[in-house]
């Protein structure tokens, strides 16, 4: 092309220089010979105008060589192509990087070269090009296409037409640039600045929920909005003898697919997705093609259909051990690139942290509140309770009295609401103090099965009771009849939640290893690394929402209306659970049904002798006691005597202390009933100290209406609860006489 060039360069003078001479030939040979002189003008033009074409198209080649040096030096594909025959007339270097060595070849066949763009895109490209072609204007377009070294590039072509004068013909210039890497980095920017905005969310939203589930909810909908993730849930994860992984909030999208997952972290199938690794290791866990990962079998085709292409799980963390997760989902394969991640990573961090800061905030409001319960219910317990016992003394004796069938109903009905008034009293005050009971190493399989009779009578006929026990004895310190009492109270909220039909199971199981419970949200420390003996009562009922979840242990709180439950019931439960070292749990998933456990740690102990033989002793004889009772409340007393005098005692009562001792010198009594609480504030045991020191032999029994305020101190007579019973009262009373007639 140079010795072209050169050579065209050398003609034009060596042409001009003939020309000259040819002219001046001519001029003197012009009248000579005329023709001779026509046909050399004609020969000296035809030259001028070869030797002008030879010099613009040695320019015309210059410039074509620029054009190709400088299109391969910005790295940019250019060639061009005759329209309407496709035959390429140009094409730079560089066009074989992207296409191939065969890339003259390819564009002789326009179809060929689509081959090469990305599946997806083909179509698009093609509708495109045919109608920028058809309308003969510069057009764009933008595709992914397999290059010849097998990378996938992102191609942005630009197609200019150039049409001969005149005719519908002529050429089409096309500039192709791989902006794959720009694409790239703005795709990034954009991703970054989603996850950015998260984490303000986050931040912003931790700043201002008051509850776990609501900050679940403003962080899922917050993930989502705007540009935000195709979807977003949290998840906690649950104890059970298979361990699942609990939605516990997700956006307002695609629900019947996140509630219908069945993610189990210790499943080696339904273990093996990114959530489920990333609760199990602790560690963010990434699936960037949905599509193609293995592990996603079980839920591949159901993400699919949700056009999900990718999946990222973060582990909630609490001293470095994961409680739940926070998963998110993109419509975009590969869509989620290192920075993004750490972004997402420092979010689920901050999420964890306010997850505990507002447990702990709720503990201690709920501390609070049942201090103050505690003070308020002690204060009034003792007026209110002698107020009940009033009724119940006197409703009994009037029904031992009364001579018709109908009036001793009627009576009962007065006494069994009084008694109602003080189970409502005493489920009160158990929320607020530590349950009395003496701890003892039992089996929690043997209690439960011992309830199962009470359950089923206690829940009516139409509710299947189902018991499923562990294999072994599982082994725990606590106190029986408290246990008995919150399996029961448990039973109860379940038929109330499932109405006059459903199944009720009871289960029992043992997590033996500190990772069949790994650092649940609310569980003690002390269980973290214990063995855990767990008793379920699980329902069909309608479940709670996490909002009601949330709330269900705070004393009062009740969804079952007005006049049908005091809501103490599962606040008694918890404190039963905490007072011998365990916690209890809702597990619920509305509609599915509510799950209760009651966790305590397993005893390494020896089972006590709960088996004891009982030895059937023959009834006493009844022996007329002389009793004397002291009580500040002038209506209670009278019930008190009268119920004595009925059962053949020889009851004498006073509403002083002072009077009480004047009696006591006066005369000998068998037993003392004294209230703990008198007039002017004036303590009971002072009383009965002195009582006991006039008379070693009395037997001292003490009452009190607020038993609470005597729950720790260290009382050496029995105690009892007002109001009580008539047939306690004299079963006290029984055992009196047994030991007058053994003395």
């Amino acid at each position: 092309m140079a010795d072209l060039r050169s050579k065209a360069r050398m003609w034009a003078p060596v042409a001009a220089a003939v020309a000259a001479v040819l002219v001046v030939a001519e001029l003197h040979a012009v009248v000579a010979f005329p023709a001779l002189a026509v046909t050399t003008l004609i020969f000296v033009a035809i030259v001028w105008a070869v030797v002008h074409l030879l010099v613009v198209r040695s320019e015309l080649l210059g410039q074509l060589d620029v054009a190709r040096i400088a299109a391969n030096a910005i790295d940019q594909i250019i060639w061009i192509e005759r329209y309407p025959s496709g035959e390429t007339a140009f094409v730079t270097g560089t066009y074989e990087q992207v296409w191939g060595h065969e890339a003259l070849t390819l564009f002789q066949a326009a179809e060929s070269r689509l081959d090469a763009v990305h599946a997806e895109d083909r179509q698009r490209v093609r509708r495109e090009i045919r109608a920028g072609q058809a309308g003969l204007e510069t057009f764009r377009t933008e595709f992914r296409m397999k290059t010849a070294s097998g990378d996938e590039r992102i191609m942005h072509v630009k197609f200019h037409p150039h049409e001969v004068k005149g005719k519908r013909a002529g050429y089409w210039i096309g500039f192709a640039t791989d902006v794959t890497e720009e694409r790239r980095t703005h795709a990034g920017m954009i991703r970054n600045r989603r996850a950015l905005r998260a984490l303000a969310l986050v931040n912003a939203a931790i700043s201002r929920a008051q509850s776990r589930s609501e900050l679940h909810k403003l962080v899922c909908q917050s993930l989502i909005e705007g540009d935000g993730y195709a979807a977003a849930w949290i998840g906690l994860r649950e104890m059970g003898p298979v361990a699942k992984i609990r939605v516990t909030a997700h956006a307002a999208s695609h629900t019947d697919y996140i509630t219908a997952l069945d993610i189990r972290p210790d499943d080696p199938v339904l273990g093996q997705g990114p959530t489920a690794r990333a609760m199990r290791d602790g560690k963010v866990s990434v699936c960037q093609s949905v599509a193609e990962d293995p592990e996603l079998a079980p839920w591949r085709e159901a993400a699919l259909r949700q056009g999900f292409q990718a999946i990222a799980a973060f582990p909630l963390l609490n001293e470095g051990r994961a409680f739940g997760t926070l998963t998110l989902y993109s419509d975009e394969p590969g869509a989620f690139a290192e920075d993004e991640l750490r972004i997402l990573e420092e979010m689920s961090v901050s999420l964890a942290q306010g997850l505990v800061m507002i447990e702990a905030k709720a503990g201690l409001v709920n501390s609070g509140k049942m201090e103050l319960i505690g003070q308020i219910s002690g204060e009034l317990s003792h007026d209110f309770n002698n107020i009940l016992g009033i009724i119940a003394t006197h409703a009994e004796i009037g029904g031992r009295e009364a001579e018709s069938e109908a009036a001793r109903d009627r009576f009962s009905l007065i006494a069994q609401a009084a008694l109602r008034g003080v189970d409502i009293t005493r489920s009160l005050l158990g929320i607020a103090r530590h349950p009395r009971g003496i701890p003892e190493v039992a089996d929690a399989n043997s209690l439960t099965l011992r309830l199962v009779a009470l359950i089923r009578a206690a829940v009516g006929p139409g509710i299947d009771v189902q018991v499923q026990l562990w294999d072994n004895p599982l082994l725990v310190e606590i106190d029986p009849a408290g246990f008995n009492n919150a399996l029961v109270n448990l039973a109860i909220n379940a038929r109330d939640a499932m109405g006059e039909h459903g199944v009720l199971t009871l289960r029992t199981f043992l997590s033996d290893t500190p990772e069949g419970c790994p650092s649940h949200e609310g569980l003690p420390a002390s269980l973290r690394s214990t063995p855990l003996v767990v008793v379920e009562v699980a329902d069909t009922g309608s479940g709670m929402t996490e909002d009601v979840r949330e709330h269900a242990f705070e004393p009062f709180f009740s969804t079952k209306g007005p006049n049908k439950g005091t809501g103490l019931g599962l606040s008694a439960v918890l404190r039963f659970a905490v007072h011998h070292g365990g916690t209890a749990r809702v597990l619920s998933s509305s509609p599915e049904g509510t799950t209760v456990q009651i966790v305590l740690p397993a005893s390494t102990g020896a089972l006590d002798s709960a088996t004891r033989r009982l030895v059937a002793l023959p009834p006493p004889k009844p022996v007329s006691l002389r009793v004397l009772i002291v009580d500040n409340e002038p209506d209670l007393l009278s019930g008190i005597l009268e119920t004595l005098s009925l059962a053949g005692h020889k009851p004498t009562g006073f509403t002083t202390s002072r009077a009480a001792l004047d009696a006591l010198a006066q005369q000998k009594f068998d037993v003392l009933i004294c209230d703990l609480l008198l007039d002017n504030g004036e303590d009971g045991t002072v009383l009965a100290r002195q009582a006991a020191l006039a008379n070693p032999d009395m037997r001292v029994i003490v009452m009190s209406g607020n038993a609470a305020r005597h729950a720790e101190s260290d009382l050496v007579w029995p105690l009892l609860e007002k109001p009580f019973s008539v047939d306690t009262l004299i079963g006290q009373l029984q055992t009196r006489q047994s030991e007058t007639r053994a003395a």
